[in-house]
């Protein structure tokens, strides 16, 4: 797994460089030095530092894309995306069906697919990516 650190020191090392020499951080002399500049950037401005990380990610662009599709329509409570692929009723499924007292091991594989497990290790996986601070 790379870590968003190394992420940007491989795919935008310069932006990195400029970033950290406002904040008078001694260039790097390679791709792994240029990563621990940025953790200890990180660590030592913390919230202000992930803002500006984000500013320069070279995909920054598609994720804010992404967020303002999953995000309600026009600040409303209700989204036209909400729910679109139907996870809230799975959910509620295997809820009832765990609380139920049938106990049979067909009463939640039913419910909850493969498929669905995937995506939530995916989901927790990109989630810690953005997150771990080592």
């Amino acid at each position: 797994m790379i870590t968003l650190y190394e992420y940007l020191a491989y795919n935008v090392p310069s932006e990195c460089e400029n970033l950290l020499k406002r904040y008078d951080v001694v260039p790097a002399r390679n791709e792994q030095e240029l990563v621990n500049n940025l953790k200890q950037y990180v660590n030592v401005y913390g919230y202000e530092a992930l803002e500006n990380l984000a500013e320069i990610h070279p995909d920054k662009d598609l994720i804010a894309e992404l967020a303002n599709i999953a995000t309600p329509y026009k600040g409303q409570k209700e989204s036209e995306y909400l729910n679109a692929t139907g996870a809230i009723d799975r959910i509620t499924n295997l809820e009832s069906s765990m609380m139920s007292n049938n106990n049979s091991d067909n009463a939640v594989t039913d419910v909850i697919s493969k498929t669905d497990v995937l995506l939530g290790i995916g989901v927790a996986l990109l989630t810690a990516t953005f997150f771990k601070q080592d």
